[in-house]
């Protein structure tokens, strides 16, 4: 019995890399639950962990190009990744996932008379300048031609912040991924296709994370089939 035990361990122990490393992932405040259910199912089938930070991703961008000792970004959009490849900040670049962005509310919206939906409402979105969802959101009201004199925007700085103002309350409309929609209680959700342009989410693999094992696993296990199916389940699409 106790041999039998030994040689159990001794394969669980194998199927572990030998020495556990850290990845230090930078995430878009619209991905951060899926990125958690990433990271838990990354750790699993490695041994490696992975630690996440969320916030805009102009801010997260600052704060690489600043120095910040992240391994992977998981931008909102495919700006950003592109010139830190660009800048030499990120050895390779890829397309992770496909946002959508929605408008929920407590009650139905008929984009068709849109300008009376928002008509006298607190309208929560996120920054444009820094957060990809935000700048979808503005293309939203200007394709809707909305007057924004006739309503009140409440700009904070990413997406989890929009959910938190219209959880609490203190907006009765906000610009959400669709993603963060299960998360917010009951609402009426307008879906918005075709009024934005498509939320390309690409990562980056920044260049300081080259020696690292575990920047090195995470980004090959970004590309696999697990993570696909991880990712779509959390309410994205991917790449064609």
């Amino acid at each position: 019995m106790r041999t039998i035990a030994l040689a159990l361990f001794t394969v669980a122990f194998a199927a572990r890399p030998a020495v556990s490393e850290e990845v230090l992932l930078a995430v878009a405040s619209n991905f951060v639950t899926a990125a958690e259910v990433l990271a838990e199912s990354f750790e699993a089938e490695t041994g490696h962990s992975a630690v996440v930070s969320h916030g805009s991703t102009g801010t997260l961008y600052a704060q690489i190009v600043s120095g910040a000792p992240f391994d992977v970004l998981l931008s909102a959009d495919a700006a950003r990744p592109a010139l830190l490849r660009d800048s030499g900040l990120a050895t390779a670049v890829r397309t992770y996932a496909l946002g959508r962005l929605v408008l929920v509310s407590g009650s139905p919206i008929d984009l068709e008379n849109a300008e009376a939906a928002f008509e006298g409402q607190r309208v929560a979105l996120a920054d444009p300048l820094v957060a990809p969802y935000g700048a979808a959101a503005i293309s939203v009201m200007e394709n809707l031609e909305l007057d924004t004199a006739k309503f009140q925007p409440i700009l904070v700085t990413n997406v989890g912040q929009v959910a938190t103002l219209y959880v609490t309350g203190n907006a009765q409309l906000a610009f959400l991924a669709e993603a963060q929609v299960p998360f917010i209680g009951r609402a009426e959700v307008t879906r918005l296709e075709g009024l934005y342009s498509p939320i390309q989410q690409d990562a980056a693999f920044l260049a300081r994370a080259g020696d690292n094992p575990a920047a090195v696993a995470f980004w090959a296990f970004l590309a696999s089939d697990v993570a696909a199916q991880l990712i779509v389940a959390n309410g994205y699409d991917l790449a064609q």
